[in-house]
């Protein structure tokens, strides 16, 4: 078979025809030829030859010539030329058939080989493994290269095997979508590699900020602009993929060929998405126009519905990459200056009476906390700013275990360890002075800073953001409609999750009323229990169980902390505020709308109606003293069925971390009438119990999601 396939890249030549057993005689083509030459040359059908372009009037005579009669041997010729050229279609044909065959498993050891390569690849360069993944790209160009070479025959044939939707035509959009896919695999390496330099070039322009080299902007607008090349060539790819029919393909590659088409698809979608936030990125880093953000310090202690309560803030200008300007500022001193009286959310009147900056986290809806702290910065005389930024102060452990300990003026060191104690000893206590005492957070944020912003801390530092991130102790808001839709995009908005009409939803957020920082020692327990009837009905039980830890043993701890800095002074006020007092908690329990309230071990629990969010709340209080459990329990009926007269019905579970929580302790359990059974559990980690009970232990470090499907 391989001496045909040779014989088709050459142009087939028949100059005769031999029949077996007869003696070799002129073709009978040849033979007609020189019959109509002689029949030509005595017949001479036109008399008169005129100049076409002569203005004269043309005459034109028709001579009729003698009828002809083709020789019967015309006929055998004609069909022996036909059926000639039948047999080496057919030879052609059945060349292209059988290599295309030995090549199907070519596709799958070679052609698919590549797609793994370039997965590989995908990979490698995620996790900035630049070495391997460009080995692999490599590997994947000279792979789909060799698979070209043996199809060539597939890129001008015009047979029934290189038509639409057949193989032929699926090898070839393999083959070229892997292409694409390697030049797009190519120019996003180099794209990686631009954006790898961008947290060195952030430190180094900011400790340096007079070092030559390209500015942060620019190296980034670099990076984005080989990402736009690689989406140009993945989109590509995808094109040519989609026109694969897998079902042309040999029943063992089909399944991979339709996974690679998905992940093609997948990544040329989160490519395109993706750089639809290029320009907002460019905003943040202040490309064009500085930008200046807000930071809230909050110190979760003391628990408030988007993080902590905020002590203190900062304004950061930022310019093409570099910070220009940190200004740390006391709350107490902007509130203190402003005289208006601005009434709070009814909620909150129990415990405040005028409301100021420093209550401004006071939905679980980070947006609009942090759209209400950024009105108010401005109502009382501070600057506008563009972007709002919380992070709650149980980051700072992280960040100063990357660091080790930091040295504070004369003080001494402060570390991972005993900084909270430190911190919240000298500014609750006034230690420094009543009229600024926050000041050694004026002298230990820049030392800080400076520690942290050591290139050999780039890559953990972006580890723990990252991880500070899933669990909602860092987030973002901007009223730039782009920028913010770039922090949705990277988790990062603290927006609440909006439940569907037929979805279960839960979000216990508590808000600190006690004025102490007693939540660093509060465990707190949540049960939510979903009753299901043969009938399909839903009714929800919660039980909240809130444990105040605080020992003696912890006082004696800090006790010999203070001492070995020279603070022997430890007034019961001051250890009531720091964690010894009680803690009252304000506590607002979301379901879905339209629950509707049926018994409760409180009398006074209260359903009502969050505007800003457009969600229904239990609203309960929750007191108890160092060494206490307070519990709280309540039965709802949800607003919806389970439809169980269809084959099946699914049963889903929301469950929204308050942003700034340590983490409760959740368990989701359902119960069913005897006459539903289960089909299936989501997450593996439910245990069904019993044949009408399924558990589901967890903590709420991150939002969790629970589902089943039952049937009668």
């Amino acid at each position: 078979m391989s001496k045909k396939l040779q014989d088709i890249k050459q142009e087939n030549q028949i100059n005769d025809i031999n029949l077996k057993g007869e003696k070799k005689r002129p073709l009978e083509a040849d033979v007609l030829k020189e019959k109509q030459h002689k029949f030509y040359k005595n017949h001479t059908p036109i008399n008169e030859v005129r100049d076409l372009k002569t203005d004269e009037k043309k005459h034109f005579i028709y001579v009729k010539g003698e009828k002809f009669h083709p020789p019967k041997s015309l006929g055998n010729l004609l069909k022996i030329g036909f059926f000639g050229f039948l047999i080496i279609l057919f030879i052609n044909t059945i060349n292209v058939y059988y290599t295309t065959k030995r090549l199907e498993k070519n596709i799958s050891s070679e052609a698919y080989q590549g797609y793994s390569l370039l997965m590989d690849a995908g990979r490698s360069a995620s996790k900035v493994q630049f070495d391997n993944a460009s080995e692999s790209f490599q590997k994947a160009i000279k792979n789909f290269d060799e698979v070209k070479n043996e199809l060539w025959f597939l890129s001008t044939d015009k047979s029934y095997y290189s038509a639409q939707n057949n193989i032929g035509s699926s090898v070839k959009a393999l083959i070229v979508g892997g292409e694409h896919f390697t030049s797009a695999g190519q120019h996003f390496l180099d794209a990686l590699e631009e954006f790898n330099k961008v947290p060195l070039y952030f430190v180094t322009k900011n400790n340096n900020p007079n070092a030559s080299g390209p500015s942060l902007t620019d190296t980034l607008k670099n990076g984005l602009g080989k990402t736009d090349l690689a989406i140009k060539e993945i989109n590509l790819a995808s094109q040519e993929l989609a026109t694969v029919n897998e079902k042309n393909l040999p029943g063992e590659i089909a399944p991979r060929v339709a996974a690679v088409k998905s992940q093609v698809q997948m990544v040329s979608d989160t490519l395109n998405a993706t750089a639809s936030h290029f320009p907002a990125l460019l905003k943040l880093l202040g490309d064009q126009y500085p930008h200046r953000y807000l930071i809230l310090l909050q110190n979760n202690n003391e628990i408030r519905p988007s993080g902590g309560f905020i002590g203190s803030y900062a304004i950061v200008d930022i310019d093409k990459g570099v910070i220009k300007k940190i200004d740390i500022q006391d709350v107490y001193d902007i509130d203190g200056s402003f005289k208006d009286i601005i009434e709070p959310p009814d909620y909150m009147k129990q415990f405040i009476s005028n409301w100021r900056f420093r209550d401004s986290n006071y939905s679980a809806d980070f947006p609009t906390s942090a759209s209400k702290a950024k009105w108010f910065l401005a109502k009382e005389g501070g600057p506008t700013v563009d972007t709002v930024i919380a992070i709650n102060q149980g980051l700072l452990q992280d960040m100063l275990d990357i660091t080790g300990p930091i040295q504070v003026g004369n003080f001494g060191k402060l570390n991972s360890e005993n900084y909270n104690l430190l911190l919240s000893y000298v500014i609750e206590g006034k230690i420094w002075g009543p009229e600024n005492p926050k000041h050694i957070l004026k002298m230990f944020i820049p030392a800080f800073q400076k520690e942290i912003m050591k290139e050999e801390n780039i890559g953990k530092v972006g580890s723990k953001l990252y991880k500070a991130i899933q669990q909602k102790h860092i987030m973002m808001y901007s009223a730039d409609a782009d920028v913010e839709g770039l922090f949705d995009s990277l988790g990062v908005s603290g927006r609440m999750y909006q439940n569907k009409p037929e979805e279960d939803y839960l979000s216990v957020v508590n808000f600190s009323a006690g004025g102490t920082k007693s939540d660093l020692f509060l465990e707190e327990n949540i049960l939510h229990d979903t009753y299901i009837d043969k009938n399909g009905n839903l009714t929800d039980e919660v039980t909240i169980k809130h444990v105040h830890q605080w020992t003696d043993a912890v006082y004696f701890q800090w006790k010999k902390t203070l001492q070995s800095y020279g603070l022997n002074q430890m007034p019961d006020q001051l250890i009531d505020i720091l964690g010894r007092g009680r803690n009252k908690s304000i506590i607002k329990i979301y379901v879905p709308e339209g629950s509707i309230l049926l018994n409760s071990t409180d009398p006074n629990l209260t359903l009502q109606y969050d505007k800003d969010v457009k969600k229904n709340y239990f609203l309960a209080t929750m007191e108890i003293t160092a060494g206490k459990t307070g519990y709280l329990r309540f039965k709802y009926r949800l607003p919806f069925l389970l439809d169980l007269n269809k084959s099946a019905a699914n049963y889903k579970l929301i469950v929204d971390k308050q942003p700034g929580s340590r983490g409760s302790i959740f368990t989701k359990t359902t119960h069913t009438d005897p006459e539903i059974s289960n089909i299936s559990i989501y997450p593996k980690e439910a245990k069904i119990i019993s044949g009408t009970e399924i558990s589901y232990p967890t903590n709420l470090v991150y939002d969790r999601y629970f589902s089943g499907i039952w049937k009668k």
